[in-house]
């Protein structure tokens, strides 16, 4: 239960990610003429697209994580109840892991708006990765490695800058 609750929170978030880059981040970070804007295919419209399959994948997740805790709930109700209080420092501390994440994906916003995307991507998603418990250093290496493909795409591919 206490995972499916995690899970609503993360597709919350993540939708609201979703709609921050393509409401905020895109507008502001990819510059569209007057020419290019009348054409089929703009400079954003592949990020935009991509937000779109982001913002799509996080409405599914969530509405499965809430048909999970429907059935959790319910099943929980017929069995009977106990009531357990994180009493440990470490159960504590990762109660809080999911407030880390989120403030840890704002703080992304800012920079990616403020440094840009390169700086704020070799900096805070990495963290991301550390404070929910990623030990896998190859996983981080498959995120540097999506990353760069994603910036290689975007400045050489399709000709937007990145700063």
């Amino acid at each position: 239960m206490k995972e499916i609750k995690r899970d609503l929170i993360v597709y919350c978030i993540l939708i609201l990610a979703a709609i921050i880059v393509y409401f905020f981040i895109i507008p502001n970070q990819i510059y569209v003429s007057s020419s290019a804007a009348a054409e089929a295919f703009s400079p954003d419209t592949f990020p935009r697209f991509a937000a779109i399959i982001f913002l799509i994948a996080a409405v599914i997740g969530l509405l499965n994580s809430i048909r999970l805790y429907l059935a959790a709930r319910n099943l929980e109700s017929t069995l009977e109840e106990t009531n357990h209080i994180p009493n440990t420092a470490k159960e504590r501390l990762a109660s809080l892991i999911p407030y880390l994440v989120f403030l840890l994906i704002l703080l992304y916003g800012i920079l990616f708006y403020k440094l840009g995307f390169i700086l704020a991507t070799v900096t805070v998603p990495p963290v991301i990765l550390l404070s929910i418990g990623c030990r896998k250093w190859h996983y981080y290496g498959i995120y540097y490695a999506f990353a760069l493909i994603l910036y290689l795409l975007f400045r050489y591919i399709l000709l937007v800058p990145i700063r």
